[in-house]
């Protein structure tokens, strides 16, 4: 009664029984998979998710020497695969590497949890000091992961809003590359490619549809070609 939810370390991965027990609970369970290969995660996870459904499944690698070379053998991309493997569960990583970036590499993969050691002087003595998150570390990491979230955004590429000045200042539209009068058949050298194009512009990649059309008016040299100005083809 006195905990949300349970962890199991990765050295328990392979006891079932302690599993089943944790998962009758009914409370949420975290699982660290480090120091195991994918034959141990799928056990320990059909396991669970055949007692309870509120999982939580950490990547991890079990090393504690905070050495640099670790991250060498983070394999953050397992996440991917577990979510392909067990699309019902939570992801996330437990993490005993110095820094930032295997907790932000992680959340670009999909983790929502992040578990990381925690300590008030990395100069203390003992096995996980060195590579622990101090206070001012944690409150670093927590706003980067929210400034990271913000960027992932959505996967449906369009204009974004911020970009609806940029996206008339940079492109281009068709216009008069010289004095164009009432009833010219336009030519490849009528036209020029320029900066801005307003919306009712017309953008270069309708060159072909231009090209053989009478203009309807008089147009000025430098002024953007807009469809009402232009019949059919000549």
């Amino acid at each position: 009664p006195h905990v949300p939810c349970f962890k199991i370390g990765s050295g328990d991965i392979t006891w079932l029984e302690i599993l089943e027990k944790v998962a009758r609970t009914g409370k949420p369970v975290i699982l660290s998979t480090g120091a195991s290969d994918f034959a141990d995660v799928k056990r320990a996870v059909e396991t669970i998710l055949g007692i309870n459904p509120a999982v939580v499944l950490l990547q991890c690698n079990t090393n504690y020497t905070g050495n640099i070379e670790n991250f060498k053998h983070i394999h953050l991309r397992v996440l991917i695969e577990y979510a392909r493997s067990f699309p019902q569960v939570v992801l996330g990583l437990s993490d005993h590497t110095p820094g930032l970036a295997a907790p932000l590499g992680a959340v670009a993969l999909g983790a929502r949890v992040i578990e990381k050691h925690f300590t008030d002087d990395n100069t203390r003595t003992g096995p996980d000091h060195a590579f622990s998150m101090t206070p001012g570390g944690w409150r670093e990491m927590v706003d980067r992961t929210r400034e990271l979230e913000d960027a992932l955004g959505s996967a449906e590429k369009r204009v974004a809003e911020n970009e609806a000045d940029t996206v008339i200042i940079q492109r281009r539209c068709l216009r008069a590359a010289r004095p164009l009068t009432k009833g010219t058949v336009l030519r490849r050298e009528d036209i020029d490619v320029l900066r801005p194009a307003p919306s009712d512009g017309i953008f270069p990649y309708e060159l072909g549809r231009v090209l053989g059309r009478r203009v309807k008016i008089d147009v000025a040299q430098g002024d953007y070609l807009r469809w009402a100005m232009l019949d059919e083809r000549g």
